[in-house]
């Protein structure tokens, strides 16, 4: 199985064009559409799901999808991937610890 993973801003072909290009790469959220309204978040692997439930976007942190947490309500798409990337960023532990 393949699996396919999209980016929360625009498309690779656009980023070329564009001079922001190699900062554009490295600052995109990935997401794939998991279920029928559900889309999973990913960071180094999946960090948090988007669920469309009209008219929201309720975003969860967490992994698997029955241990995450709701975290915020958006209506927007692309905004509610970039909350779920964000608090999951700050949530996580240092990966080295003193």
């Amino acid at each position: 199985m393949t699996a396919s993973f999209r980016t929360a801003h625009g498309s690779e072909r656009h980023d070329l064009e564009t001079a922001t290009a190699p900062a554009a790469a490295t600052t995109e959220v990935r997401y794939e559409r998991v279920d029928l309204d559900r889309y999973a978040v990913h960071d180094d692997g999946p960090v948090g799901y988007v669920e469309a439930v009209p008219p929201v976007f309720v975003c969860y942190v967490g992994h698997p999808y029955p241990l995450a947490h709701e975290v915020a309500q958006v209506h927007d798409f692309h905004r509610a991937v970039e909350v779920v990337r964000e608090i999951s960023v700050s949530s996580r532990p240092p990966m080295i610890q003193a």
